[in-house]
């Protein structure tokens, strides 16, 4: 085990921040259970309230094989908690009178002002119908804009997606985000803009939006706008090679215990190449991403860990408006009781219908392996759980969840 403070964050014992210190020490104890049966390498839990970390802790190994202990400063593959960051940035455009949320794609990128949508048919050509509508930014961000993934769907048009697009792009490191949003064009819509939620690339999208309107690389634009100020040192689309070596193992649960996963092709992480991934392509550590919690806490401020206020990032009402539901009433494809979606992550709507802790207005989204994080501004809590299982599983991350509300007390 190793807990330390690093990060921008202050550290202040559980009892002066609202917890019993005795419950909130089982963090420790079921992180071992999971460890113990196999089920995950190690761990890496981070709880912060009222600004100050509470629980700063790693359980386990970084890797088995070398059986190099799990640290703090352990790299992790985000993937999706990418598309959080993505949208924070996105939301400093509009902020800044760049781009509005309610523009049409079309506006900065042309191809997509007369798009088709699906209608029938197994393989390509498909049947298609001319879209009712132009995709607005705020569809993206809402994963409303009708578009596909690619990914863990047996749609015939998201078989086209993975076939045509995303092969195409691990084929070619030198491709651009612009020509990654000519070739997203180039495919039929799953769905009729703004009449469906389903989970797309639509986010991976919006990272090509912001090259195109900031006029700055996209991996250039989020350090100095978010990760410079938030004090993220550890956040990059690729590893530099001197720090390649705290990258986590990723693993997958099989019959005779944990079995690597390579990663893919479609994911430089230690190779730059020319389209950074805004929907799933970050790595981060547990303090880097707890910075970014807590600036979403803070209403937009940077955390400074000597009490006085932080550097600006965004304004509070943007930052409200990120973490409110901005789903269409009872819109098909959303299938999560008592929560909405915000603009990069789920909003909790109505706690009686939540099958584990929570309050209103809880923010929150995983990734792909595993990773998973919390923003509780009713309990002024923030809470990060990063382990590596692929393909996604949330079941330790709950019980780190249940056993870090549990133990507050006041």
């Amino acid at each position: 085990m190793e807990q330390s403070s690093r990060g921008s964050s202050s550290r202040r014992s559980p009892e002066e921040l609202g917890f019993d210190p005795g419950r909130l020490a089982r963090l420790s104890s079921v992180a071992d259970r999971y460890i113990d049966a196999g089920s995950v390498a190690g761990v890496v839990t981070a709880v912060l309230r009222d600004g100050a970390i509470a629980w700063l802790e790693a359980r386990g190994r970084r890797e088995i094989d070398s059986g190099a202990p799990m640290a703090t400063d352990t790299l992790f593959r985000i993937y999706s908690m990418t598309k959080p960051i993505t949208s924070a940035a996105v939301m400093i455009l509009v902020e800044e009178a760049k781009l509005r949320l309610t523009d049409p794609l079309s506006r900065y990128f042309p191809e997509y002002r007369d798009m088709e949508a699906y209608v029938g048919g197994l393989e390509p050509p498909f049947r298609t119908e001319a879209a009712t509508r132009e995709i607005a930014v705020r569809d993206l961000l809402t994963h409303t804009a009708g578009l596909g993934y690619g990914i863990g769907d047996e749609h015939p048009l998201e078989k086209q997606v993975q076939a045509e697009l995303w092969e195409t792009v691990a084929r070619d490191r030198r491709l651009t985000l612009r020509r990654f949003a000519e070739l997203v064009a180039d495919l039929p819509l799953v769905h009729q803009p703004g009449t469906h939620y389903r989970y797309s690339l639509a986010i991976d999208l919006l990272g090509a939006l912001v090259e195109e309107v900031s006029g700055m690389p996209l991996a250039r634009f989020l350090e100095e706008r978010l990760f410079a100020p938030l004090g993220m040192e550890d956040t990059f689309f690729t590893v530099p090679e001197s720090k390649r070596g705290r990258l986590a193992g990723v693993y997958a649960r099989g019959d005779g215990g944990l079995e690597p996963v390579p990663d893919p092709p479609l994911l430089a992480y230690t190779e730059p190449d020319a389209h950074p991934n805004g929907g799933g392509g970050l790595v981060s550590t547990a303090c880097d991403y707890l910075s970014f919690a807590q600036m979403l806490l803070n209403g937009g401020r940077a955390p400074s860990g000597d009490g006085r206020p932080g550097a600006r990032v965004l304004g509070p009402r943007t930052v409200a408006m990120m973490m409110t539901d901005h789903l269409p009433p009872r819109v098909p494809g959303w299938s999560s009781p008592g929560a909405g979606f915000g603009y990069g992550g789920k909003v909790v709507t109505d706690v009686t219908q939540l099958p584990e802790y929570g309050s209103a207005g809880r923010f929150s989204w995983g990734g792909a392996a595993s990773t998973l994080f919390w923003v509780d501004p009713a309990e002024r809590l923030a809470i990060v759980v990063l382990y590596q299982i692929m393909p996604y599983v949330d079941d330790l991350s709950l019980d780190l969840y249940t056993t870090v509300y549990q133990a507050i007390e006041r």
